[in-house]
């Protein structure tokens, strides 16, 4: 019988350790508030279809010291590309290593799901919480959801590390407050 409270006891502990990882991320909004341009500022370096392949997101970081601005993105809506096409604003098709960044507008506190979509890696982050990770290579996939609590209306930063290898690219966000419509992220709450 002692075996059972012991085990019962071991199970509540573990339900409310599990509740308290589960909880909302906290965002920081910017400080002071910006009023930026539509849009996100990018910065891109590409090695081409050439010898030096980018394999995972470390790679991609050590080549962004390299990077040039590019075009401003419209959002993140960057459907899945035929292969061959460039990335994004980029040019070039294979082997890019991108550095995003600018601010997402929320128009109400709450607690809200982001998802990020990305071919191939990424390391995303909004109000200082990391959102999105992919170290490696994958299709054009959902990463992993997460939940963030936003504490007031505003703007909050947004950086994103990312980088294609070969064939197709995406970089996408879909996102929506608990409990109401999870779509696709328009590209007027994007700012840079």
């Amino acid at each position: 019988m002692k075996s059972i409270y012991i085990g019962a006891a071991a199970l509540a502990v573990a339900v409310i350790a599990g509740g308290a990882l589960a909880a909302p991320l906290k965002l920081q909004p910017a400080n002071p508030q910006p009023s930026p341009k539509a849009g996100l500022n990018v910065k891109y370096f590409g090695t081409g279809n050439q010898h030096k392949k980018i394999r995972d997101l470390s790679q991609a970081k050590s080549m962004l010291s390299q990077a040039k601005p590019g075009n401003p993105l419209r959002g993140l809506d960057y459907r899945d590309t035929s292969k061959g096409d460039g990335v994004m604003t980029f040019d070039g098709a294979y082997n890019v290593a991108a550095e995003v960044t600018g601010y997402m507008r929320f128009d109400s506190p709450g607690i809200y799901e982001l998802e990020t979509w990305s071919n191939d890696g990424i390391e995303a982050s909004v109000g200082g919480q990391q959102i999105g990770r992919v170290s490696g290579i994958q299709g054009c996939e959902a990463n992993q959801r997460t939940e963030v609590e936003v504490p007031k209306a505003g703007w909050y930063p947004l950086k994103i590390i990312y980088f294609q290898k070969l064939g197709t690219s995406c970089l996408m966000m879909k996102s929506g407050k608990k409990g109401e419509r999870f779509t696709w992220t328009p590209n007027e709450v994007f700012g840079r």
